[in-house]
This record gives C-alpha cells, structure tokens and sequence, in this order.
C-alpha cells in the first residue's frame, strides 16, 4: 500500500510485530552421513539440541493476493510414533526455531502429536532482511500445503496453533482452509491496532495489520482461545472478542493469574488441549470413514473445567521462552 497510509501501517507492523533473535539462536547443518538430511545447531548454551525432529527447507509461494514468497523457511517437525494429529504452530515476535524445537519436543511428547514448527521469513535461518505481515501469510500457507502434499496429512488432522503474533497467519489459515482440523488461539491479537489501542471502536482494515476479528468468523474448525487474565502485552479482552467472533468455539481457557510469557505453566493448559485434541481427532476419525462431515460446535456438556485457585502453581514440562523475551 503507496503512501502516508501505508506508512502508517508498516509502522503499526514495526512497533507490534516483529523482534528477530539477533543473532539467531541456531544454525542450519547437514549430517555428515552423506545422506544429505539437516539438523539444528543450537549456538547458545542455553539452548538445548533437538535430534528428534525432520529439518526441511521450503521455497515459500505468493498468496494470492502477491503477498510474500521467494524466501526459503526453515521447519522442523518433531513426530510421536502414535499421534493422529499434527499441530502446526506458529511462535510468537520475539523467539526463533532454535528456542521453540524443545517447546515442541516436550509438546510432543506431552499431548502425543505431531509438532511441526517453522520459522519466519527474515527469522532464525530462515532468509530475508526484514520481516512482514504479507511473508507470514505466504509462509505458513506453503508449510501447509507441505503437510497436505508433500507429507500427505489428512486436512482434518491439523491443528493450527498460533501464539501471540502467530494468531494473525493462523487466523489466516483458518479462514482459507475449510477442511482444517482445528486452530488454536493462544494469547491472541484482536488486530494490529486493536493491541496499540483497546478501546477502539472503528479502523478502517485497509489501514490495521492481521484484523483477526475479521477472519475468526470464517473460521469454519472448531476455535479453542486460550488467554492470561493478567497479560499485559495483548489484553485479555482480545481474547475474549476472538471467542465472542468464532462461529464454532470450544470451551476457552481464561488463564486466572497468568500472563503473556506464562500461560502454558497453567495447570488447566495441558489439560485443556489435550481435550481439544481428542475431539478434533474423533472428528478426523469419523470424517475419514464417511460417517462425518464437519466436526459439529462444542456443547455445554463438553466444556473443560475452569481454572482452580491452584492455576498458580507452574508446570515445567512443557514451558515456552522466559518471561524476559517481551512480547513473545
């Protein structure tokens, strides 16, 4: 977009969305087998390395509006030998694949999935001087579509997950994709300047970054939204809005205590997902066979149990990045 306009919301970009780790927390190397496979190379000791995964690079495509492409991403998908799902998670502003593979290793391992995460265009290894809201679009279409097939995933056994600044091109993805397993909204934007400011009424869209309460009503998989009551980076009422919008919700998690860099230490976290794997998955089953179509909105009876008073305590299995990384 030419002119004051567009200025303005690359600066609304710039301000909310995007702190590379510089310089990146890993490298890219190839085994030296003579197999030609790849592995990542943390390059900081407090990184822990991550045998247990597939490394790809992948030529990103266009949307279809020419937004983003012609970046090469990085991705790893760490699999679980009797997972039926695979969530593709896309991390939040402030980390790279280098900090989040021992996330996903321990996710895996936790919730008995498929993890496939990736970096954005000008993260990590991934090439590109400078980040944008367009890239992300175009990378997290072309790691699907690599699912779909070259991987050859039924759609209905993914789950998009995205965490922060990863809820605008998983809002994305599942608004484009019908057939989509499930998506998951953790700690998510309303929109770009609905986080700038949050008692805005009106913005013209043209002139705001990933307008997600535009996309969560086309949203056709069921929506689980997880929030921190006490985020104080994107406030809870984001979240809350996201629910609102979603035509087919499931019970959210409204975290009692927790923030923007904590929600996963939340005793109801693991819990919570794990449920919500567990329907889509029945869902993906019962569609496979033809005795399902779409997976059906949640009922009353099928909500999670809301956080106790002990959602205090922290839970170190499966902890994202430290509170020292904002915005993350």
């Amino acid at each position: 977009m030419p002119g004051p306009w567009g200025r303005f919301v690359e600066n609304i970009s710039s301000k909310l969305a995007f702190f590379p780790p510089n310089p990146p927390t890993y490298e890219v190397r190839e085994h030296q087998d003579g197999s030609g496979e790849l592995y990542v190379q943390p390059t900081t000791l407090d990184v822990p390395k991550v045998l247990q995964c597939t490394v790809k690079k992948l030529t990103t495509k266009p949307t279809k509006k020419g937004e983003g492409g012609g970046s090469e991403i990085i991705t790893a998908f760490v699999p679980h030998r009797s997972a039926t799902i695979t969530i593709l998670y896309s991390h939040g502003n402030a980390v790279d694949l280098g900090q989040m593979l021992p996330v996903y290793r321990e996710l895996s391992k936790l919730l008995k999935a498929n993890v496939m995460g990736y970096d954005y265009t000008g993260y990590g290894a991934s090439t590109g001087l400078q980040p944008t809201v367009g890239h992300t679009l175009a990378d997290i279409m072309t790691v699907y579509e690599h699912l779909v097939n070259v991987m050859k995933l039924n759609p209905r056994s993914i789950i998009a997950y995205g965490q922060s600044v990863g809820s605008g091109p998983t809002s994305y993805l599942g608004a484009h994709v019908p057939d989509l397993g499930g998506v998951v909204l953790h700690s998510p934007l309303l929109s770009g300047i609905r986080v700038l400011s949050p008692g805005l009424k009106w913005w013209p869209a043209f002139a705001d970054v990933y307008p997600n309460h535009l996309l969560a009503p086309k949203i056709n998989a069921p929506v689980l939204v997880m929030h921190g009551t006490e985020d104080e980076v994107i406030h809870i009422s984001c979240g809350e809005r996201l629910h609102q919008l979603c035509k087919n919700k499931v019970q959210p998690l409204w975290a009692q205590g927790f923030n923007h860099q904590d929600l996963e230490m939340c005793e109801e976290y693991l819990p919570t997902l794990d449920k919500f794997i567990a329907k889509v998955a029945a869902a993906s089953s019962a569609n496979s066979k033809g005795d399902a179509a779409a997976p059906a909105p949640a009922s009353a009876s099928e909500s999670a149990p809301p956080p106790s008073s002990a959602t205090q305590s922290r839970r170190s299995s499966a902890a994202a990045p430290s509170s020292s990384q904002p915005g993350s």
